[in-house]
């Protein structure tokens, strides 16, 4: 079924084939039953055993090409073609939070949208809405309003926060933006699911403090809406974010009472079916409070048939229930197979079916007698699952935690006891508020200490670690490592995975070996920061230089809000270079935020003196932190890795005129034969200027296009010199300039180079290994 997701993704193909070939294998399959079950044959249960396979296979692939064209709603393609069009929407509220500026957003189930008084539309979807922090919307509440469509914006630069994608997966396709508010009713019906989440919910707030309320929140009912990202990140690197998503932990919490009644049901006459419906009730009615959360629908199918094993004395392979409840998910929804929940969940499940009984085999029969048992098989369980996770969550988080294991045996075993006994307060507050109140004091406590305790070690530096893929080879490596400990007491077995290992580690070192006899190579990452400047530069021996900083606004800078997390998520702690081309607030935007997240050694600018506050703030902070600020004229060469030849051609070190663009730093970057020119903002008057004192040296293979486009710059004089092969403009696709203008774009045109824009292109990556220059696609 996988199989055939995975190539419903990469090779698409169309529904009437897919469902020819389905038909095909399901004729071929019933032929082979007919025929095998006259003449019972060896080779005919095979070939019946490979039709059947063929047949899955087949059925992945219609199942997911049948889920990605599935056609929108009208009034979905609609919207999506009318950005900033106002229209007045209706719906219920189905979660409020905040995004990590504070500001508030609501998911809405529209059920009516109108264009005009005459023109309007029943088709139900999801909105994401931008509420105005004045608005007081209530969850589940019905409301109508005036709204204005805002697009959603694209991941536009690597590793940032893919927004949309974000969104689809939780089957939102329009954002709106609030313009005022008609109308708002509560919601009254107790046969809605968000009325009893907003009761569950209001009794959280009642039960516990405005501390461990929102953890509260997340650990018994999944809603993270309140955490804020510190706390997010804390439970990650203490190694028990796990505990915050409500997953089949919680699910094994709620149904352990019932599995201790489960004898009771065997003596009755209906006793069984009794029992299976009572079970599928309590999992339906805790799903239904989660919000039908992904990772409890997955524990609850799983509970539902390990139970059902249990109440009809089947002996249930719980390796094959996995399967089982993963079959019934992608069948509902292929998708959710690229969801990293997913695949950490179902991941987690199997490595635990696999290894711990051969662990548990291992340990000696006095020590599982011990008090201490439990909590050693918390922390087994805890390593256990860190290792065989270990490269999805390097793939996916580049952090891997340390104390996760002593974490998981301090609070997971009394969350056995806290998270159903929490549940219980809630009903009684419902009712007795003051009791339920009293009662709940434990919990509370609970969760303070594991909050204190979860701040404490996440700040501790061997807590967790960066770490990074060497190869996607380890992905089946680590597969066949977990396989090899399943097999150990079958030899037979465990040698033939112990042969594919050594192959696979074998393949690993070649393909080190292979890499090692490689250039190295450098790599230029052109950031799409809308209108202004700033490129990222990883050099051969790995230091790292930034051109430009990008763009400041009110409210917003390009360092804050693209720059820093990418050098985050990159696992880049230290710019060994910053060169700020000129100071206007399109190219030194982020360079606060950047002073004051990372570890800069070196700015270097233009020694252009001028007015303004964010340039004076700039140089006063870097002041304070010791970094040092150099300005460089032509003819200076930056010695920051001995593999490039960095020269710098412009400013000319006196002031021609009062234009800082006709000043700007202009760099030429030099690796083997790989030549890089970055402009600035330079000017015609500048490039005359280079052209005068560089004539030829300026020709080059790659062209940071100079001001965004305009027409006062890229000459046809200084192009004859430059004659690039790439060209990239950096602007945005609306700005108050016109930029690129035609006649500027018509002379880059004219030198046959390949031509991008940051404003249609995002952000772009280029890379070098001295002799051959290429772009990599990051998306």
């Amino acid at each position: 079924m996988i199989g055939g997701i995975l190539a419903s993704k990469w090779f698409g193909l169309n529904l009437f084939i897919l469902s020819i070939l389905f038909g095909a294998s399901a004729l071929g399959l019933l032929i082979l039953e007919w025929r095998n079950g006259k003449l019972l044959n060896i080779h005919l249960t095979r070939a019946l055993n490979l039709f059947f396979l063929v047949l899955v296979f087949v059925f992945g692939w219609f199942r997911y090409q049948f889920h990605v064209q599935k056609k929108e709603p009208v009034i979905v393609q609609i919207i999506k073609v009318s950005p900033w069009e106002e229209m007045i929407f209706s719906g219920i509220i189905e979660h409020i939070g905040r995004n990590s500026e504070g500001k508030i957003r609501a998911d809405i189930s529209i059920n009516k949208t109108q264009f005009s008084e005459d023109i309007q539309s029943d088709e139900p979807f999801k909105a994401r809405v931008l509420i105005d922090q004045r608005t007081e919307f209530v969850q589940g509440d019905n409301v109508s309003f005036n709204g204005t469509i805002i697009p959603i914006s694209e991941k536009r630069n690597p590793y940032q926060f893919d927004y949309k994608s974000y969104l689809e997966g939780r089957g939102i396709s329009v954002q709106v933006r609030l313009d005022s508010l008609r109308s708002q009713t509560p919601v009254t019906s107790k046969l809605a699911w968000n009325w009893w989440r907003i009761r569950a919910l209001t009794l959280v707030d009642q039960n516990f403090n405005n501390e461990t309320a929102p953890i509260a929140k997340a650990l018994l009912l999944g809603y993270k809406q309140d955490l804020e990202g510190a706390s997010k990140q804390a439970f990650a690197r203490a190694g028990l974010s796990h505990i915050m998503a409500v997953s089949g932990l919680h699910v094994g919490f709620i149904i352990a009472p019932f599995w201790f009644v489960i004898p009771f049901f065997w003596s009755k006459k209906f006793g069984r079916i009794t029992g299976l419906v009572i079970l599928l009730l309590i999992l339906y009615g805790y799903a239904g409070l989660t919000g039908f959360s992904a990772s409890v629908v997955r524990a609850s199918v799983m509970a539902g048939l390990l139970t059902f094993g249990k109440l009809f004395n089947k002996s249930p392979n719980s390796i094959n229930l996995t399967g089982v409840a993963a079959l019934v998910l992608l069948i509902i929804n292929p998708a959710q197979l690229f969801e990293v929940g997913f695949q950490l969940s179902f991941s987690a499940v199997l490595i635990i079916l696999l290894v711990l009984p051969i662990i548990q085999h291992a340990l000696p029969y006095w020590l599982r007698l011990r008090w201490y048992a439990k909590p050693l098989m918390v922390v087994i369980v805890s390593v256990v699952v860190q290792f065989g996770l270990y490269p999805i969550q390097v793939l996916y988080f580049g952090e891997v935690s340390l104390i996760s294991p002593i974490a998981n045996a301090l609070f997971v075993p009394l969350l056995g006891l806290v998270v159903p006994f929490s549940l219980l307060c809630l009903i009684i507050s419902s009712v007795f508020p003051f009791i339920g109140i009293i009662l709940n004091t434990p919990s509370e406590m609970f969760i303070m200490g594991m909050n204190s305790f979860v701040l404490f070690s996440s700040g501790l530096d061997w807590a967790w670690m960066k770490a990074s893929l060497p190869s996607l080879l380890l992905f089946p490596f680590w597969l066949v490592l977990i396989f090899i400990i399943a097999s150990w007491r079958t030899p037979q077995i465990r040698w033939k995975w112990l042969t594919i290992g050594l192959l696979l580690f074998g393949m690993m070192q070649v393909e080190m070996m292979m890499n090692k006899f490689e250039n190295p190579e450098l790599r230029v990452t052109i950031f799409d920061v809308g209108q202004g400047d700033a490129a990222h530069i990883q050099t051969p021996n790995g230091k790292h230089i930034l051109i430009d900083a990008g763009i400041w606004s009110p409210g917003f800078n390009s360092g804050e809000s693209v720059i820093l997390p990418y050098l985050k998520e990159a696992g880049i702690e230290k710019l060994d270079a910053v060169i700020l081309s000129h100071p206007h607030a399109d190219h030194i935007g982020g360079i606060l935020s950047l002073i004051n997240g990372i570890e800069i050694e070196t700015i270097y600018n233009s020694g252009y003196e001028y007015e303004s506050n964010l340039y004076k703030n700039y140089l006063s902070l870097a002041q304070s932190k010791d970094i040092k600020i150099l300005s460089v004229n032509s003819g200076d060469h930056l010695e920051i890795d001995p593999a490039l030849l960095i020269l710098v051609l412009g400013p000319e070190g006196q002031r021609f005129n009062n234009d800082p663009n006709q000043h700007s730093v202009i760099v030429k970057l030099i690796y083997g034969k790989s030549e890089f020119l970055f402009t600035g903002d330079a000017g015609e008057d500048q490039e005359h200027r280079l052209i005068e004192n560089y004539g030829e040296l300026l020709d080059t293979d790659f062209l940071k296009v100079g001001h965004h486009g305009s027409r006062t710059s890229s000459g046809r004089e200084f192009l004859k010199e430059v004659t690039p092969e790439i060209s990239v403009v950096s602007l945005a696709e609306r700005n108050r300039f016109k930029h690129p203008h035609p006649e500027a774009i018509l002379r880059i045109s004219e030198t046959g180079t390949e031509l991008y824009f940051t404003s249609r292109d995002k952000a772009m990556v280029f890379i070098s290994d001295g002799r051959k220059l290429r772009r990599e696609v990051w998306e």
